[in-house]
C-alpha cells in the first residue's frame, strides 16, 4: 500500500511537469532602449543635476570624464531653446553636477563645446601617490579632513590643489598639496 502511494505520487509529479512544459509558450519581446543617463542623474533645477549616490564615487574619481560619458549637452541645449521658444540663444550654458561630497560646474559654448570647468570636493579618497607622500612625510599623523579644488579650460585641468588636515594626538596641521609639483614640495600651513 505504501509503495502504491509513492508510485502514484511520483506519477502525478511526472504528469504535472509534462503538462506544464506543454502549456508554456515562448513570448518574443520587442527590443527596448534604456536611457542609462536617467538612472545616474536627476534634474534638481534648470541647470543643476544631482548624481545618484550609487555613482557618486565614480563621479568624484574623475568628474569631467563622468560628465562626458553621462550627459548629453546637445539635448540640454535643445531643451533650453525649446523653453525659451527659440527667441534667444544663450552665449553659454552653465551646468552643475552635485553629490553630497561636492560638485563640478561646467560652462559650455552655445554650440555645446566645453569651455571651462570648476570642481570642489570634500573628504574624498585622495590619489595613492598623495597618500604615499603623506605617509612617508607625516608618520604617525592621521588625515581627518580634505578638500580638493580644481579648475581648467576645456577638459584639461589647469590648476588643482588638495588641502588636507592632519592630526597627531592633540596637534593638528594643514598640508596643501599641488599635484603638479609633487616631489618638489609639500607646503605646510598653520
Amino acid at each position: 500500500m505504501k509503495n502504491l502511494f509513492i508510485y502514484s505520487l511520483l506519477l502525478f509529479c511526472v504528469v504535472s511537469v509534462k503538462a506544464q512544459e506543454e502549456t508554456q509558450e515562448v513570448t518574443q519581446l520587442d527590443a527596448v532602449t534604456i536611457n542609462y543617463q536617467n538612472d545616474i542623474l536627476s534634474n534638481v533645477d534648470d541647470d543643476t543635476f544631482l548624481v545618484r549616490e550609487e555613482h557618486a564615487g565614480e563621479f568624484s574619481a574623475n568628474p569631467i570624464k563622468f560628465m562626458q560619458e553621462n550627459f548629453d549637452i546637445q539635448s540640454y541645449i535643445s531643451l533650453e531653446q525649446d523653453k525659451s521658444n527659440n527667441l534667444r540663444h544663450n552665449d553659454s550654458y552653465r551646468v552643475k553636477f552635485s553629490t553630497n561630497k561636492g560638485y563640478l560646474e561646467a560652462i559650455f559654448s552655445r554650440d555645446g563645446e566645453l569651455k571651462r570647468t570648476a570642481q570642489n570636493f570634500k573628504n574624498i579618497l585622495v590619489p595613492s601617490d598623495i597618500r604615499k607622500a603623506l605617509y612617508s612625510n607625516y608618520k604617525g599623523w592621521e588625515m581627518v579632513k580634505n578638500r580638493y579644488t580644481a579648475s581648467g579650460t576645456s577638459d584639461k585641468i589647469d590648476k588643482e590643489q588638495y588641502r588636507i588636515k592632519l592630526k597627531n594626538g592633540n596637534k593638528s596641521q594643514i598640508v596643501k598639496i599641488v599635484p603638479d609639483r609633487m616631489g618638489s614640495d609639500i607646503v605646510t600651513l598653520e
